[in-house]
């Protein structure tokens, strides 16, 4: 089928009201693409969220297994389209074609996994206390705690990850699983990648019998449309994945709401990496390769790309920042994501640098970068906040510390991270840096580095402020559907009410609670 590109889909209907026009931009030239995109109109906005809001009456209430079919078949359906689905991500990403396999595998499978979530009755997490009328004084009544759906979604499609963390990703799939409209407001610098893979949901949408509405993709490349669409009463819950000043911004935007929504915001995080003297000593050289590694993957674009890396004064610290270097300087120029990406790179860079001492100058050409090494001392480090903040793109700040004092006091200054690395020996005692860690990281890695992320149940993709908006909360894992659900109970409601009314999938797995002990 002939895809057709530039257009805003309000549910079903494909719709060009407005007359304001933006293109895509190939980061490896600059120059812009041949697609004019309309940006979204108001009116155009206020019909995706009114069709949005009938949808739910109508998808919170279908049975659980058509919910998990059109989940599935969404991944079924993406597949199928892989070749121009990677086509046009590597085109306006600058990402080489395995990072894109690689990604839209994930995207797939997180739909799949989510379905598997709703059909085991996890993502519902039933919960049964059987009644006591012989309590005394008084009669203890039947409970029963169940999720139910939010309401529409919107979903800020993110740079980095045109897949995993945009039309076809986490966000996306989670909020469908969990029984809510989605409302994608797409990325401006991937529009070709969020149109195609807007078109193949709503399609797998009708080919499933699935309310008009329960998906909407708006175009635009400044913030009315997303405005718009978190001040709506209509919305009930927000994803983002972006920048602390996105996220924020974001959220300055909620509070002036009359009513009060969760944003769900992924931030900024320098991902710190902390190295033992003793692993140090013994593992130089293979710590640098996989620290390098990390910091050099798609040019460091990722949101747990290590930014910095702790480490005590030794004889082997030289070596250290030796041998970084010169996995650095040998390593090839890598495109940045798109040209506003890569401006605030160098900007980042040049405000980072008056800050510390650079080691290894990474060399540029346009948007195409080398990675930058610098380096200070935890004395310097714990006097400027700045120098913790993170520089989005492949830059890595050794923090020189005297001893395992000033090491912990730098740590303990750090602001929330999505994750924290330590490189120690199994016999070494951790205590005192995992008592640290956990106050500042919501995922904690031994003998590893940070970059990638496991879809798992146990996964927990989320930190402290301003890692993200809400700690208590994952974008990754089956219980990253939560976000998107709210907890009803039904007290003294007869079982025969329960199976006709609620219906419940007969597979959905509950926790009962029966004489004080769970069964």
């Amino acid at each position: 089928m002939k895809r057709i590109f530039g257009q805003n889909h309000i549910g079903y209907q494909e719709s060009v009201l407005g007359d304001r026009v933006f293109l895509g931009i190939n980061p490896k030239t600059n120059e812009p693409f041949e697609t004019a995109f309309i940006q979204a109109t108001k009116e155009e906005v206020d019909t995706a969220l009114e069709k949005a809001k009938q949808a739910f009456e109508v998808y919170r209430l279908i049975p659980v297994e058509k919910r998990v079919a059109f989940l599935k078949a969404i991944s079924e359906k993406a597949k199928a389209n892989k070749e121009a689905l990677i086509h046009w991500f590597c085109t306006e990403s600058a990402l080489p074609e395995d990072r894109a396999e690689t990604e839209l595998n994930r995207s797939c499978y997180q739909f799949e996994y989510y379905a598997d979530a709703v059909a085991t009755g996890y993502a519902l997490e039933i919960k049964h206390d059987s009644a006591n009328p012989d309590r005394k004084p008084a009669p203890k009544p039947s409970l029963m705690k169940m999720n139910v759906p939010v309401g529409p979604v919107v979903v800020f499609g993110a740079s980095n990850f045109p897949f995993a963390y945009s039309v076809l990703g986490g966000d996306v799939a989670s909020a469908l699983a969990a029984g809510c409209p989605v409302l994608v407001k797409a990325h401006a610098m991937h529009p070709h990648t969020s149109s195609l893979s807007a078109q193949l949901i709503l399609e797998t949408a009708r080919e499933h019998g699935m309310p008009d509405g329960i998906f909407s993709h708006l175009l635009a490349e400044d913030f009315t449309v997303g405005q718009q669409l978190v001040q709506d009463l209509r919305t009930k819950a927000v994803g983002f994945t972006g920048s602390i000043g996105g996220g924020m911004a974001l959220q300055n935007l909620i509070n002036e709401r009359s009513e009060p929504i969760s944003l769900y915001a992924e931030m900024g995080s320098s991902n710190p990496i902390v190295v033992t003297k003793t692993a140090l000593a013994n593992r130089t050289n293979e710590i640098a390769k996989q620290i390098s590694a990390s910091v050099l993957l798609n040019a460091g674009q990722f949101c747990t790309s290590p930014g910095l890396l702790f480490v005590e004064e030794s004889a082997e610290l030289n070596h250290l920042k030796a041998a970084i270097s010169r996995y650095f300087s040998e390593s090839e120029l890598q495109c940045m994501l798109h040209p506003g990406i890569s401006k605030r790179y160098f900007e980042r860079a040049k405000e980072h640098e008056t800050c510390v001492e650079v080691i290894y100058k990474g060399r540029s050409e346009g948007n195409f970068i080398q990675p930058t090494l610098s380096e200070t001392g935890g004395e310097a480090f714990l006097s400027n906040p700045k120098i913790q903040e993170e520089v989005f793109g492949s830059y890595l700040t050794i923090i020189r510390c005297k001893d395992a004092s000033e090491l912990q006091s730098c740590l303990r200054s750090l602001q929330g991270q999505l994750t924290m690395s330590v490189y120690a020996e199994e016999q070494e005692d951790l205590q005192d840096l995992l008592a640290v860690m956990t106050m500042k990281a919501g995922r904690i890695i031994f003998n590893g580095v940070p970059t990638g992320v496991e879809v798992s149940f146990a996964q927990q993709h989320g930190g402290p402020f301003p890692s993200s908006l809400n700690s208590y909360f994952t974008s990754v894992g089956w219980d990253a559907i939560k976000r998107f659900q709210r907890p009803v109970t039904f007290q003294n409601f007869p079982g025969a009410f329960e199976n006709k009314h609620l219906k419940f999938n007969e597979n959905a797995h509950f926790l009962h609670f029966l004489n004080g002990k769970y069964v």
